[in-house]
């Protein structure tokens, strides 16, 4: 049975397809493969499934390895790794690949994803926390948090609760890789107002069309926006909905321990916006 040190040295896009072809084949080239959920639980937390799902985060895991090389950070096995809201582990399939295992950090706020990552096989330590919680780190231990799609749901306090705990567990000279939803985000929600809603997502945010459109100028003046659109279980609207944060608020809370690398706000590239913060 091969190991996942015989893979250390393939191209990312060859690891992207070994990881496709392990959705419907666990044992892929000798290797054991993680597992994967009912595709309902894939798509309920990301918005699509199996390939599609794979694609998706590896244009993120590729945007996240290129700035971090142009940041001076070239990823290699030595490297500490936390995907911060890891989910049913999808990122941690890519890192699987760079990094040793015991490096590979996973954390999420759902106690039942971390027990069904770990059914699973997703490789890496699994630990969950509390939404307005610590990180169960030691200050300056980790080298990149990747975070997708999650400050994209925090309001202003849960935002700047994990940024204080980025600031305190990030090396100096270590990544911050995100998403967060721009300006088009509240455009996207205003423009619900008057259509029959294509499913529940649009039906909730579609409560709020009002607000976003009253809230854009706040936005343009750089204030984080917040809808609470909840999300069900553990995650209820005062931790959890849709956020629309500027740039700029990245910029002023920040600093000075992070400076930004790399923004993208191109929807051609990404839906949300893709950021790159390296701590000084």
């Amino acid at each position: 049975m091969a190991t996942i040190e015989d893979f250390r040295q393939l191209s990312d896009s060859d690891w992207l397809t070994l990881l496709i072809q392990s959705v419907k084949e666990e044992i892929v080239q000798g290797l054991r493969f993680p597992k994967f959920p009912q595709d309902t639980i894939q798509t309920n937390f990301v918005g699509s499934s199996g390939e599609r799902a794979l694609k998706e985060a590896y244009y993120f895991y590729d945007f996240l390895k290129r700035e971090a090389v142009k940041a001076g950070a070239s990823i290699n096995k030595n490297y500490t790794i936390l995907d911060f809201g890891t989910g049913w582990g999808r990122f941690l399939r890519f890192f699987w690949k760079d990094v040793s295992e015991k490096n590979l950090n996973g954390v999420d706020v759902d106690p039942v994803m971390i027990e069904l990552c770990q059914s699973l096989g997703v490789p890496g330590n699994l630990q969950t926390i509390d939404p307005l919680g610590l990180l169960p780190y030691e200050d300056s231990s980790m080298d990149i948090i990747l975070a997708y799609s999650v400050f994209t749901h925090l309001p202003e306090n849960v935002h700047l609760n994990w940024m204080q705990e980025f600031k305190r567990v990030v090396r100096p000279g270590g990544i911050v890789a995100m998403t967060i939803e721009p300006r088009r985000f509240l455009e996207f929600v205003v423009a619900l107002k008057h259509k029959t809603p294509e499913n529940a997502w649009h039906a909730a945010l579609q409560k709020f069309s009002d607000y976003a459109e009253q809230a854009i100028p706040l936005y343009d003046s750089g204030q984080l926006v917040y809808l609470p659109t909840g999300g069900g279980g553990c995650r209820e609207p005062s931790v959890y909905g849709d956020a629309v944060c500027p740039i700029s608020f990245l910029e002023k809370n920040w600093a000075p321990e992070f400076s930004i690398r790399s923004h993208i706000d191109d929807p051609k590239q990404f839906w949300q916006a893709t950021v790159l913060l390296q701590r000084s």
